[in-house]
């Protein structure tokens, strides 16, 4: 009788095991603050007054919430170690609250101010936060990127 409840013992502990495992699993992905999203661009070389197409990514399985429709957007220029603003978002913005959902992508454009100078620089704006939290986070950051030579337009 021995030889039978062991094998019997533990192959209820394997159904246990994995429906606690698919229990596990049915929770949403969320890596975390500062994890959530990642930001890119399309290229690495833009000139001045082009429009540069930030993209956001929700990394996470929570649905994220971003005031402003990203309008407080900054681009900032790197000077020696420190990080200078250049510019904020043109204040034509719309003012309408945005969600980005689980997975999803959104472009934002910023148009590159005309003139500005040679350069890396990089761009600023408040780090979407869960639907479900009020707590700011710390603002996010693209990866930084080159202005080139301006345009002529």
């Amino acid at each position: 009788m021995r030889g039978t409840l062991g094998p019997a013992n533990l192959g209820l502990f394997a159904v246990f095991t994995l429906i606690a495992s698919g229990c596990a699993s049915l929770r949403p992905y969320d890596p975390g603050p500062g994890r959530r999203v990642a930001t890119g661009f399309v290229q690495d070389t833009y000139l001045s007054g082009e429009s540069v197409n930030i993209t956001i990514a929700n990394l996470s399985d929570v649905t994220l919430f971003y005031p402003d429709a990203f309008c407080k957007t900054q681009l900032q220029r790197k000077s020696g170690n420190a990080w200078l603003k250049v510019a904020d978002q043109p204040a034509a913005c719309p003012s309408s609250l945005g969600f980005l959902e689980p997975g999803q992508t959104v472009v934002h454009p910023f148009r590159l101010p005309q003139g500005i100078a040679v350069g890396t620089y990089r761009f600023i704006m408040p780090m979407p936060i869960p639907d479900d939290e009020d707590t700011r986070e710390s603002d996010l950051f693209t990866p930084a990127f080159q202005v080139a030579s301006s345009s002529s337009h």
